[in-house]
């Protein structure tokens, strides 16, 4: 069976090394394409190298399409394209370009020119879920910052680890889920601007680490999280604004985490099928969490199209887009001066609608009016609705009222009463 050929062209040695020790190295390559693929298709690279002898002009990978940044993704300055993963290992793959790369013999990373592993090894961005062990303390969680063969940076939550102090560090495979535990001790502090611990380093025992399982667990931590960056989207928060941003990542990818950084704080926002799935940032969990990153007036993202499997294994889901108008309701509320005393309005009671009432297309909505989702007319209705209907339909079912519908989704008022009104029409919201 042949399959869809995507090509690449490097024009020097250098480029080609570059790409190689950056990515390839790590199985997995960005693609920069208009082509339809679909996530999980199977493709071959063709990687043509414009500077070799007619002889070795091109090398052929087959892989996996892994990420596809899509054209909604495009408008928040991602490159239109696809991230593959590649079949072979990373020894069948360094076999196969190392006669391609020059005489120079390709480097470990994590081992130096004496064969001894290196004490400041290579780090790659890792944020996955850490179970921390402390003498005799009740073993807790953390988040991963970055993480290399020889050490681990951690996101300091409400247990605070002393430089200094022997630890064993939790990990997971994350594929099969088998877990490695690795001794360590915590060597470096780092300080958010307000001069407060946000992160704290960890040395691996050498010894420990360098066992083959321990090895292992770690690069493929490594791998998973390279592939979900592969033509991720970076930037400033400042350019786009952080609700924006995941309402525009929640509506056109399937799933991803979106890491937040601001003044020396990393914090981070997991979503799947447009469900929130998770948010942490320090000791702050969920609606609480985003609601302190919405604050942050500058700072930066970097969204990686993966979440970690622990993390999808919650039961506990919601609408991305209603529990981020939760949290910037909240924040209204909370920057608002507080009522004077005798001078609070009663919150507005929807009106009562008649059991058989009926509704047509032009029908006019009251702003504090709220829906009922008929569950079967939403299933016949499914496939056809537009996404603004979609859209409406999701906050609809998280209870919203017209008013906070009409404030979350970037559309004039009038096309979101349309849609709304359309819904209506098809039996699939029920005005209440």
């Amino acid at each position: 069976m042949r399959h869809q050929i995507l090509k690449m062209r490097f024009d020097s040695q250098a480029a080609l090394r570059a790409e190689f020790e950056k990515n390839i190295s790590n199985r997995g390559i960005f693609v920069a394409t208009d082509a339809e693929l679909e996530v999980r298709q199977i493709v071959e690279v063709e990687i043509a190298l414009a500077y070799a002898a007619p002889g070795a002009a091109s090398v052929v990978l087959r892989g996996e399409v892994v990420h596809r940044v899509s054209p909604e993704m495009v408008r928040g300055g991602g490159r239109a394209g696809v991230a593959i993963q590649f079949e072979e290992t990373v020894a069948e793959l360094k076999a196969r370009f190392e006669p391609l790369l020059g005489d120079e013999p390709l480097p470990d990373p994590d081992v130096d020119q004496a064969g001894e592993r290196r004490r400041s090894a290579r780090r790659e961005p890792v944020r996955v879920p850490i179970r921390v062990r402390v003498g005799k303390r009740e073993p807790f969680d953390a988040t991963s910052r970055d993480l290399s063969a020889t050490g681990v940076l951690l996101s300091v939550r409400e247990d605070r680890i002393a430089v200094g102090e022997i630890v064993r560090i939790g990990l997971r495979h994350p594929v099969d889920g088998t877990a490695v535990e690795i001794g360590g001790r915590v060597v470096r502090e780092v300080k958010n601007k307000g001069g407060n611990v946000a992160a704290v380093a960890v040395a691996f025992d050498r010894k420990q680490a360098a066992e083959p399982r321990a090895g292992q667990v770690i690069e493929a931590l490594r791998q998973a999280s390279h592939q979900g960056r592969l033509g991720g989207i970076s930037g400033s928060i400042v350019d786009i604004g952080l609700a924006n941003l995941l309402q525009m990542l929640g509506s056109s990818a399937p799933q991803g985490t979106l890491v937040v950084e601001h003044a020396g704080e990393q914090g981070f926002i997991a979503f799947a099928d447009n469900q929130f799935v998770a948010a942490e940032l320090a000791s702050l969990r969920g609606r609480a969490a985003i609601e302190e990153m919405l604050g942050w007036s500058d700072g930066r993202f970097e969204f990686e199209a993966r979440v970690d499997a622990s993390l999808l294994a919650r039961k506990e889901r919601a609408p991305l887009a209603a529990v981020v108008l939760e949290a910037v309701c909240a924040r209204d509320e909370r920057g608002r001066p507080g009522p004077v005393a005798g001078d609070r309005a009663a919150a507005p009671t929807p009106k009562a609608i008649p059991a058989d009432a009926t509704f047509d297309a032009d029908a006019t909505f009251e702003v504090d009016a709220s829906f009922e989702v008929d569950v079967e007319q939403e299933e016949i209705a499914r496939g056809s609705l537009e996404k603004t209907e979609e859209a409406v339909l999701d906050l609809a079912r998280a209870g919203m009222s017209l008013a906070r519908i009409e404030s979350i989704i970037p559309e004039p008022p009038a096309r979101v009463r349309a849609a709304i009104a359309s819904l209506v029409e098809m039996g699939v919201l029920i005005p209440r």
